[in-house]
């Protein structure tokens, strides 16, 4: 689909349509993930996460020596979709070119309960997957995390839960053992896209860039707001986390975190903001290598639209959504 026309559709349907609306018309995520392998040649791998009405599907064929662990968008509101089922593999696709298919990795996604689930649903949802996947023979060291959006919000919750446990949930899979204030293993890493931690609380960017993204500050503030009526207040700081100390101990979790967002979205400073709160810590580089790539002129989730309808002449894609690219064959390469 034209790059345009899919940006004018998508900004129709979410200011237009109730979450309700939304879902029906999208359908259900893994009734869209079986017609998506079809039509890529892809055999389906649909696992159940056991404790859970959550699944993991597989955009490749399943692997456990790399892993990159994709959580998608939506505001929690709508099901996993076509241009985020491609996002991943485009991704890939870049890197084995750069590679000359010599780096390869597995790529796995989360399809959890969406609206009107809400916390901490999700994350209950997250942690048994990743425990079974590590369970089932995957390295932690080998995983890479990576969400958009909500999923990047999901994964600030499963980042909040291993250093501050909720109570009454699964625990962590890399929370401390035998009383060592440690996790077990750090992840390979996590690349954070658009991050939403604004929940229902407009920032300045929502206005200064309304009319240039097709996810605009009226259905982010709605959808937020709905999300948060379910959140009891005392689970409010692992939904919307507004102190650097809830990452206090963040490097032993994960050596390396990208966050990219675009200058020209409604979620530039939630991006920008969960990069300031981890930069007040003052960890030193060697331990934790943070990085935040503001994309001039990107728009919301713009590497996933580039994707799927690449803007640079002979189809080639954009020097942000490369930045993506290298930094995951660095961490993977790190890794080994």
């Amino acid at each position: 689909m034209n790059r345009v026309v899919a940006e004018t559709v998508a900004g129709f349907l979410i200011a237009n349509c109730s979450p309700r609306q939304l879902q029906y018309f999208l359908g259900p995520s893994i009734e869209k993930y079986v017609q998506w392998a079809k039509k890529n040649a892809i055999q389906p791998v649909i696992e159940n996460v056991l404790g859970s009405n959550a699944k993991v599907v597989w955009l490749t064929e399943k692997r456990t020596d790399r892993v990159l662990f994709f959580v998608h968008g939506g505001g929690y509101m709508t099901p996993f979709v076509d241009n985020m089922m491609g996002y991943c593999p485009g991704l890939r696709k870049a890197l084995l070119k750069q590679t000359g298919g010599e780096q390869d990795f597995g790529i796995a996604a989360l399809v959890y309960t969406i609206y009107p689930a809400t916390f901490p649903t999700q994350l209950t949802e997250f942690t048994l997957a990743l425990t079974q996947m590590i369970t089932s023979g995957v390295s932690p060291e080998n995983i890479i995390l990576i969400g958009d959006s909500a999923g990047a919000n999901l994964i600030i919750q499963l980042i909040t839960h291993t250093l501050r446990p909720v109570p009454d949930i699964p625990p962590s899979p890399f929370v401390a053992i035998d009383d060592i204030d440690v996790p077990r293993r750090r992840l390979g890493g996590m690349i954070l896209v658009s991050p939403w931690i604004s929940l229902g609380t407009p920032a300045p960017s929502y206005a200064q860039n309304t009319k240039y993204d097709f996810l605009t500050a009226g259905p982010l503030t709605r959808w937020g707001s709905y999300y948060m009526n379910g959140v009891e207040s005392k689970h409010v700081p692992w939904v919307k986390p507004l102190s650097s100390s809830l990452y206090k101990g963040i490097e032993m979790l994960v050596p390396r975190v990208l966050i990219t967002a675009g200058s020209r979205e409604c979620l530039r400073d939630d991006a920008m903001n969960l990069f300031g709160m981890i930069e007040e810590l003052q960890i030193p580089q060697e331990k934790l290598d943070i990085t935040l790539d503001i994309e001039e002129g990107g728009i919301h989730e713009d590497a996933i639209l580039d994707i799927e309808s690449p803007q640079k002449p002979g189809g080639g894609l954009s020097q942000a959504t490369m930045r993506q690219v290298h930094w995951i064959r660095e961490a993977f390469e790190a890794a080994s």
